[in-house]
């Protein structure tokens, strides 16, 4: 163990019964189309509908028409001038409940145009019936607006003097350009949360750069971790940065929102594709500063050093992944698997009968190169022979009974049919409504992503037809904002949003404890549970520093925990459970992430909680959800990843599905917990009512493949990997060139999203015939020249670096550095948005912390201190929130009931 550490001493769900609760709802019911008044605008001489109803109705009904229950943001009012970029914001804000007015121009949203259709053989796809707008906008009400007019631009202001937030995804500069801007808008509606989702951020060397999902993904350095180490990198196949960059905005919104709510006091929420990206790195972000070493992508293989191990493994009819690991966590598994080959006949002769719990597999990887070798061939080799005669089901069904960290490679057939989802009647029969009013499609849609006991979220809504109630929205009598506790100006406009909310995190390795993190950096005072008996398995993860295993010396533990107090207790003595208690006493939010049977062992389900806090908040989350058959499946991110169909979409169509690098879904699932738990703590201050929180990280994780879910309902298309091609894109690759003096690749990405930036990149490169002729001109004459056009840019950029092919191409043509780890540390616009936060550990010392990923112009949010060491705050903790005298304390350190450093 790392210097530090010697001085240690040890020591049942309620739920709000309504018809959209979930698992308690009956889903059978369809939605009642709506009338359609569209698509109505603002004439040029400025006519509009009469109105005809008063701007709180909406408000004072939402209890009714949501049948008896209320949303957690049933009292605020959002306008979506977004574009494809940022259009799952607005969505996420409205299944919480809020009226989210979504603004279009006179043609309707581009985006509308492109994407998946419901019907994919149509000659000319109905933008209608478009299933990333259907998936992206449930729940919004669509109004035509057309800025490019005074009135028009006049009747936006009128409608931003109401709302209390405003949420958009343009260029940089745009908003501006037309007299929309931040501090325009702010000026109309000081209260006003605006939110802007961009590529890089609206301000730094790079702001005004073009980008599209590809480039941003290669500017994160997700791509870099991707793909098979012999081909180019790749994305995954369904695009993810910008629903990365909505749901972060999403987050940050709600967090001003809560601000702005105790203030009075509106801001600038300014968020970052890249930086949300970069975040997915989970433990990669350090390893060179910390190990002396970079990781690189393997595709389907994990690497021990001297030697690689498929996790990603073919079986009778696909793929199935597995997560190999020895000792108290996985020696189990390992010693159930050898058993069912050694019976079968295909053990490795020389593994039968090892103890795999007594075994490290990092330690092995450290033996001279030939005998680590064998042992991992041997591993490897066994689990492959046993699993080619096993379909995914049986493999799966051993995991659950065996407790095997093993997921099936999914494809959204599979998820459809899943008896998990079906079990927590997750999916959402809606109606997507035709012509005038006409009934619709019924199409089954991701369901909820959180199950909130007190405040549920909206579950029936369609996405609107364009302009459907543009002739609603403009009868409605003028709206106020959603009145603050304090007035602007008074000494909360620059307190932190959280400032005095108290958490108790006794959640454990990614999401719970990344999810309480965004509490403490804006302002909560986190304390962290944890026993060196069972420690939270990341402190047992490298990075270390020097290379060197130790509880208190993980870089991955630390930079998940920053800004949190450390409690070391013994949860397993009657003692322990009192301190605990205590502490669930004074706290006015509890996150836990076990799988649901050990909190009700410990006596401390959400009832018992609520019986003794009524008024906490408690966040559940674990992989399949507090109730169904599944529920107690156990695992981590990456299984996670492969069971929710993300695998199946990453790599080569010609080749077995890569590995998106780490534990993928738990950075998609920490922000939909966090806006859950965000909104129940804002209800809480309003209603002093607490409630429980449910969230399944596959039900969180399968909003990101909405697309594709809707894609197989309709028409029965799987979708799969398909590299770094994009129906809607061409040219759109990642080319070899120079690689940079020190770097062992060098790789660039190329793009074009529309046949303006095509014909720029044409002037760019100085016309060359293999990109010249009109043909090449629209989308469709690319498509046909795809293979010459990727040729010819792969030629064109293997003459130069990176940073000459992005620097003769920027700013009007999409194009990145595929950039590994080292150069996100040098990125001059990661830089500039202070996403790096040098903290000195106590242990370790000096390292860089994952920063945040959106600028908030009034509460800016900081790390405020390294991650602890364990119980390195026990002592503060225990005397100062639970209760305890000096001496207390010390009996409790003398029975090892708890630990703490120093």
């Amino acid at each position: 163990m790392a210097g530090g550490s010697g001085g240690r001493r040890r020591r049942r769900s309620r739920r709000t019964r309504c018809r959209i609760t979930g698992a308690h709802a009956d889903e059978t019911a369809q939605q009642r189309p709506r009338r359609r008044d569209g698509p109505a605008t603002l004439s040029a001489s400025g006519a509009r509908p009469q109105r005809r109803c008063p701007s709180e109705q909406h408000y004072r009904d939402a209890r009714h028409r949501l049948g008896g229950c209320m949303t957690a943001l049933a009292r605020y009012r959002v306008l979506d001038l977004t574009t494809e970029r940022g259009w799952l914001c607005g969505k996420l804000l409205a299944d919480l409940g809020a009226d989210v007015v979504k603004v279009e121009p006179p043609g309707g949203d581009p985006g509308r145009r492109r994407g998946l259709f419901a019907d994919p053989a149509a000659p000319a796809p109905d933008p209608e019936a478009n299933l990333v707008w259907w998936h992206q906008n449930r729940g919004k009400r669509s109004i035509v607006v057309d800025l490019d007019t005074t009135d028009g631009h006049e009747r936006l202001l009128e409608l931003v003097e109401g709302a209390d937030v405003l949420v958009e995804s343009s260029d940089p500069g745009w908003l501006e350009d037309h007299g929309l801007g931040p501090d325009d808008l702010l000026a109309r509606n000081p209260q006003l949360v605006v939110t802007s989702i961009s590529p890089y951020g609206r301000t730094g060397p790079h702001g005004g750069w073009a980008a599209t999902d590809l480039t941003v993904a290669a500017g994160a350095g997700t791509m870099w971790l991707t793909g098979d180490p012999d081909r180019a990198p790749v994305r995954i196949s369904s695009p993810q940065l910008w629903l990365h960059a909505a749901a972060e905005a999403a987050v940050d919104t709600l967090i001003a929102l809560v601000h702005a709510q105790r203030s009075g006091t509106g801001q600038h929420v300014d968020v970052s594709a890249q930086l949300a990206g970069i975040r997915t790195l989970m433990n990669a972000q350090a390893f060179h500063l910390l190990e002396g070493r970079e990781l690189m992508r393997m595709g389907g293989q994990s690497s021990y050093s001297h030697a690689r191990f498929r996790m990603v493994t073919p079986c009778a009819d696909g793929f199935v992944t597995i997560l190999p690991i020895g000792g108290a966590i996985g020696g189990p598994m390992m010693r159930h698997l050898f058993d069912w080959a050694e019976r079968e006949g295909v053990a490795d002769p020389d593994l039968v009968g090892l103890d795999f719990s007594q075994v490290d597999f990092a330690e092995v990887s450290a033996r001279p190169p030939e005998e680590a070798s064998r042992f991992f061939d041997g591993v490897s080799g066994t689990i492959e022979r046993l699993f080619a005669t096993k379909t995914k089901a049986e493999l799966y069904d051993a995991a659950l009974e065996h407790r095997l960290l093993l997921a099936p490679v999914t494809t959204v057939a599979d998820l459809r049919a899943d008896e998990q989802l079906a079990a927590r009647s997750y999916w959402d029969p809606v109606d997507q409504g035709g012509p005038d009013g006409a009934p619709g499609p019924v199409v089954h849609h991701p369901g909820p992503w959180a199950r909130l006991s007190a405040t549920p979220l909206r579950r029936t809504a369609r996405a609107p037809h364009r302009g459907e109630h543009t002739a609603e929205v403009l009868a409605e009598a003028p709206r106020r904002p959603t009145p603050a506790e304090a007035a602007a100006g008074s000494a909360a406009r620059t307190a932190a949003p959280f400032e005095g909310l108290k958490v108790f995190d006794m959640s454990w390795v990614g999401v719970g404890p990344m999810t309480a993190g965004y509490l403490a950096s804006y302002g909560a005072s986190v304390v962290k549970l944890e026993s060196s008996e069972r420690p939270d398995v990341l402190r047992l993860t490298p990075p270390f520093r020097d290379g060197k295993p130790g509880l208190d010396n993980s870089h991955f533990f630390g930079d998940f925990n920053a800004g949190k107090l450390g409690l070391g207790v013994d949860v397993g003595h009657p003692k322990g459970r009192e301190v605990v208690w205590r502490l669930l006493e004074w706290a006015d939010v509890v996150l836990e992430s076990f799988t649901p049977k050990t909190m009700r062992g410990w006596g401390m389900a959400y009832d018992d909680l609520a019986a003794r806090n009524p008024g906490l908040v408690m966040l559940s989350t674990c992989m399949q959800g507090q109730t169904g058959p599944r529920a107690n499946y156990r695992g981590f991110g990456n299984l996670m990843a492969s069971l929710a169909g993300f695998y199946e979409l990453t790599g080569w169509p010609d080749r077995p599905p890569a590995m998106v690098y780490g534990a993928y879904t738990d950075f998609v699932s920490q922000r939909f917990t966090t806006m859950a738990l965000v909104a129940a703590v804002d209800h809480r201050r309003r209603t002093g009512e607490g409630q429980h929180i449910d969230v399944a990280q596959l039900e969180a994780a399968l909003q990101f493949l909405g697309p594709e879910l809707l894609a197989y309902d309709t028409s029965g298309h799987v979708a799969t990997r398909d590299g770094n091609r994009d129906p809607d894109r061409c040219p759109h690759g990642v080319h070899r060139c120079r690689p940079e003096p020190g770097r062992p690749e060098g790789w660039v990405a190329i793009a074009c999203d529309d046949d303006e930036q095509w014909a720029a990149l044409v002037e760019a490169l100085g016309s060359p015939d293999w990109a010249s002729g009109p043909a090449l001109r629209t989308l469709a004459g690319r498509r046909r020249s795809e293979a010459r056009i990727e040729a010819g840019l792969g030629a064109w950029a293997s003459a130069r670096t990176p940073a000459e092919v992005v620097a003769q191409l920027q700013p009007r043509v999409p194009a990145a550095v595929v950039q590994g780890v080292p150069e996100l540390h040098e990125d001059p616009q990661v830089r500039h948005r202070g996403y790096w936060v040098p903290l000195d550990h106590p242990v370790y010392g000096l390292a860089p912390y994952s920063g945040l990923q959106a600028t908030l112009s009034v509460t800016p949010g900081a790390l405020r201190s390294p991650a602890p060491c364990l119980g390195q705050h026990s002592w503060e903790v225990l005397t100062t929130i639970a209760g305890y005298d000096e001496d207390e304390v010390a009996m409790l350190l003398a029975e090892d009931v708890v630990e703490m450093t120093g």
